[in-house]
Formats: C-alpha cells, structure tokens, sequence
C-alpha cells in the first residue's frame, strides 16, 4: 500500500511573521548585531543560541552566485540543513553579509543570547506596548519559518527535521498529521 505523506500544517491560527512586521524590529534599534540576529532568526528559524554560537566559518559567502549560505550547527542532535539566502533580500545582501565579511575568524557575535532576548523585549514593548499578544520571541520566529515552510512550500517531515535539527519521532509527530488541504490558498509570506 502507498502512503502519501502528510505535510506540516500547524494551528489554523498560528501566524507567519512577514517583512512588513519583522522591519520595525530591525529598525527599532541601533545595535548592528541585534539586527543581524533578528535578521538571520526571522530568515532561518534558528534557535537564539545557534545563532549566537556561528563563527565566520558559517557563513559562506558567494559574489559569483549572489548568495549566502549559513551553516547552522543545531543544538539537539546534530546539524541543521544549511539554509541559503539571495543577496537580493535586503536584509541578506545589505544586512548580513557584510556584518559576516568584516570577521576575520571566530564567532560572529560577541553578546550572549540573553542581551538579545532583552533587545526583543525591549523592541517589542517600544513596538506594541503591554499588549503581550503582539509581541515577537525568537521562538517565535522560528515557529513562523517553520509555519511558512509547511503551509507556503508544503515540506515533507523529514525536510522539517533536517532543517530545524530534530530527529525525535515526537517532532515529526507534532508537525505531520495535519491536512493540507483546509490551508489550500489561503496564506502567503
């Protein structure tokens, strides 16, 4: 018997955080590498600590592709899938990459993950006030990315794992069981 596998499709109204809702966070503040981070958590889906561990190893930069790849180390069970952006994205080619270039060797970002989870705050409470329901977390974004990946581009479980660096059979069961076909046309980034 043939099996056609289920696609990740999660709560109805879990939210894609889009390019309109994620600038006034990377405008909000002065810190270059606070941009950086929240540019790359809100590209990636990765976690604040994976992000905040890269090295200038990670990213490999290519002029003659116009893109960049980030080689995400996961902190559960390996690693990620590399995801790759096109300097066309502003945040990509205006933001990241050259915040990469000017590293020499070593990690990337010199704070720890907890300075940028008060820069969030910080941002979202300049942003949207106490109204708490508004707010973005950097779990947040991640759950955004994996949200687009599953309603937008209709991943298979095992992209998912690859991606976001599970291998538990919990995640999959998490993200796989639901129908795509109430979501058909329905959301876009």
């Amino acid at each position: 018997m043939f099996l056609i596998p289920q696609y990740y499709i999660p709560k109805e109204n879990f939210k894609i955080v889009t390019k309109d809702e994620i600038l006034p966070y990377i405008a909000g503040t002065e810190d270059i590498e606070a941009k950086v981070v929240i540019a790359i958590a809100w590209l990636a889906g990765a976690r604040i600590q994976e992000i905040v561990n890269l090295k200038k190893e990670d990213f490999i930069i290519s002029d003659e592709n116009k893109d960049l790849t980030i080689a995400i180390h996961a902190l559960k069970f390996g690693k990620m899938g590399y995801p790759s952006f096109s300097y066309s994205d502003p945040f990509v080619g205006e933001l990241v990459v050259p915040y990469a270039r000017q590293f020499a060797e070593g990690k990337v970002f010199s704070k720890s993950k907890r300075r940028y989870q008060q820069i969030l705050k910080n941002l979202n409470l300049k942003i949207h006030g106490e109204d708490t329901s508004k707010w973005i977390t950097f779990h947040y974004l991640r759950h955004s990315v994996a949200t687009y990946m599953g309603r937008v581009l209709r991943a298979f479980p095992e992209e998912f794992k690859s991606w976001f660096g599970h291998r538990s059979q919990a995640f999959e069961e998490y993200y796989a069981p639901r129908k795509v076909d109430r979501f058909k046309g329905k959301f876009d980034r």
